[in-house]
């Protein structure tokens, strides 16, 4: 009974206070709210890409004509981040070692491509994702749009009827590739250009493909695009084609030609 007297009696003594602090304006204590913008999400500092180096030589990383922040028009930047300094970096790396006491120890990354076979397995692996990898960062370019010049403009309407048809067939096989893998647009020996795909890290040049030399390559491994796109692999297809950049393939192609001429 007492104890239940003094809860009554605390009950009345703390709404007493209330309406006596209610009754004078300056005893109300104003707290700032923070701005919006206090909350805002910084992005993150990604490193230069020419600074993200290999352990030891012959094969280094080329570094990259643009930085992570600019793949935000393609994939999410930190995936383009880890995808370099992570994924291509390891391979870099595994292909110095597996590359050392090989007859191909002396190549240059494209001629190795066109002389190993599966009797070196690891080193037909490294070298492969390697070498893609170049090409992959060499074919889009997430700052700018291009074209295709004037002559390989016309080869392309030769070898599949329009510009249209070459970025439908380009998707279409890309988005039915099953598991890892690689989409290509190269050119044959008889100066036609081909779409294909090489599974897992084949290179279309290897000598058990011979699917032609590649001028634009788009990686379709999961780690390449999954953490923005999930599972809609065509629509990342589709968006890596707007960022083709054409001005590596038209360089390609020139050079391609020039060496067919030569011979």
């Amino acid at each position: 009974m007492i104890k239940l007297k003094r809860n009554i009696a605390i009950l009345f003594c703390s709404n007493l206070l209330l309406f006596s602090s209610c009754g004078h304006k300056n005893d109300l204590t104003e707290v700032e709210i923070p701005e919006r913008e206090a909350f805002n999400i910084q992005k993150s500092d990604f490193p230069d890409p020419a600074t993200i180096k290999t352990k030891q030589g012959p094969f280094e990383m080329r570094g990259l004509p643009y930085n992570f922040n600019d793949f935000e028009v393609i994939v999410k930047p930190e995936t383009a981040f880890i995808h370099f300094d992570k994924v291509h970096l390891d391979y870099a790396n595994r292909l110095n070692t597996a590359v050392h006491g090989t007859p191909f120890e002396k190549d240059e990354i494209s001629t190795l491509i066109t002389r190993i076979d599966s009797r070196y397995s690891n080193l037909k692996n490294f070298s492969g994702a390697y070498y893609n990898h170049n090409i992959f960062w060499q074919s889009i370019n997430p700052k700018s749009e291009s074209k295709p010049n004037e002559t390989l403009a016309k080869l392309i309407v030769e070898s599949f009827g329009s510009i249209n048809e070459l970025k439908s067939e380009f998707v279409n096989k890309g988005n039915a590739l099953v598991g890892s893998g690689w989409i290509w647009l190269t050119i044959l020996p008889n100066g036609k250009l081909s779409v294909v795909t090489t599974l897992n890290n084949d290179s279309p040049n290897m000598p058990e493909l011979q699917l032609g030399k590649p001028l634009l390559g788009i990686d379709l491994w999961e780690h390449a695009y999954f953490d923005t796109y999930k599972n809609d692999k065509k629509s990342y297809i589709e968006t890596c084609y707007k960022y083709f950049n054409w001005d590596t393939a038209n360089k390609e192609f020139i050079v391609d030609v020039e060496s067919t001429e030569a011979n």
